[in-house]
């Protein structure tokens, strides 16, 4: 059976951020369509009659780069496999966006926009390599709302270099004014084939990041939101229900060059060059995986854990007991709650070393 979460590589910006290490090209309008015949065949390859869609993402790059008639074009066949409960977002930058499009994205079932912001500051926003300005940010969400959306992510980033905690601070004051549902709130990792990493950005100071992240948290939660995954906040239940599927052990569908994907617990990735795509088609590579760790390594992400029962079923394996030690270990910061192994908030900031414990125990 086919997976019920499709995600979509839209490898197109308008221009390449210095911080950026996804696969992503600046297009041409020739490009855009031959790689239009390739991902319209691939889904087209992955649909079956009886196929249906929970949980629809088109990320990229910059998916709102695509024209209207691209857009659709790239959506048409999926349309007849959403249902009236389907998520369906689409990635999309401030500058990008119009009354026009956004009218489009309605009529093609689009019901959730992740806005990509990083930062209400200009300075942090030129740093950043964005094109928008904060009066275009609080313009843009107005125009998604009055387009008839109201399930709104935005992303955020802190720990950058040359921005303080008073700047962090600022930018979450202004997302609160937006009256949106949720935020992504990333640090700023200094990827080797970004170029800031080939220009040898330093990093801030590791404390200053954990400070500015306990601050993000608190003050998140005192607002009314759940901190229902590291670097994931929502109210009024407009949790992302697609990134759940990969955060709670789930298949799902990944389409275009570069696009990943896993299916019967095997993950694969697509052909990350844009040429060879157009070429030669998806040729998705299949990768070795330890998915009883992976399981861990992403359920302890969430507030909801890895439910003990369904680990069980689906490894043989009694992840209560493997994890005694470790629970012991780290008293304060992991849990067995309601049938489900987790993290508490602390545990979260300590996972990476968690982690490593984990791995040890499923090799």
């Amino acid at each position: 059976m086919t997976p019920a979460s499709w995600y979509i590589h839209v490898p197109f910006c308008a221009s390449v951020c210095p911080y950026c290490d996804f696969f992503r090209t600046v297009p041409s309008a020739a490009r855009i369509e031959q790689w239009l015949d390739v991902v319209g065949a691939e889904i087209r390859s992955r649909l079956e009659p009886d196929t249906k869609i929970d949980t629809l993402y088109i990320g990229g790059g910059t998916p709102s780069v695509l024209s209207d008639s691209q857009f659709f074009r790239l959506v048409k066949d999926l349309l007849p496999h959403l249902h009236a409960q389907s998520e369906v977002t689409v990635e999309c930058n401030p500058e990008s966006l119009s009354a026009q499009k956004l009218a489009m994205y309605r009529q093609c079932k689009v019901n959730r926009i992740s806005l990509g912001v990083q930062s209400f500051n200009a300075k942090t926003i030129e740093k950043l390599g964005r094109h928008h300005t904060p009066a275009l940010i609080e313009q843009a969400v107005e125009a998604i709302k009055e387009a008839g959306i109201d399930n709104i992510s935005i992303d955020l980033m802190f720990a950058v270099p040359g921005q303080s905690m008073a700047d962090v601070q600022a930018d979450l004051a202004r997302f609160f004014r937006l009256d949106i549902a949720h935020l992504s709130i990333y640090s700023l990792i200094l990827e080797e084939g970004s170029v800031f990493g080939r220009q040898g950005l330093q990093a801030v100071d590791e404390d200053l990041e954990a400070d500015e992240y306990e601050w993000i948290v608190q003050t998140m939660k005192a607002h009314g939101y759940c901190h229902y995954e590291i670097s994931s906040f929502a109210r009024d239940g407009k949790l992302s229900r697609h990134n759940l599927a990969y955060w709670l052990d789930q298949d799902f569908v990944g389409i275009g060059c570069g696009a990943s994907g896993r299916e019967n617990r095997r993950r694969y990735t697509n052909a990350p060059d844009l040429l060879e795509y157009i070429e030669k088609g998806p040729r998705p590579e299949y990768e070795p995986v330890n998915a009883p760790f992976e399981a861990v390594m992403m359920g302890l992400r969430t507030c909801f854990g890895v439910d003990l029962a369904s680990f069980f079923e689906k490894y043989g394996l009694r992840l209560e007991e493997m994890a005694a030690p470790l629970l012991a270990k780290y008293d304060g910061d992991l849990m067995v709650e309601r049938g489900a192994l987790k993290t508490t908030e602390s545990g979260m900031e300590k996972l990476n070393s968690i982690l490593v414990d984990f791995l040890a125990l499923f090799e």
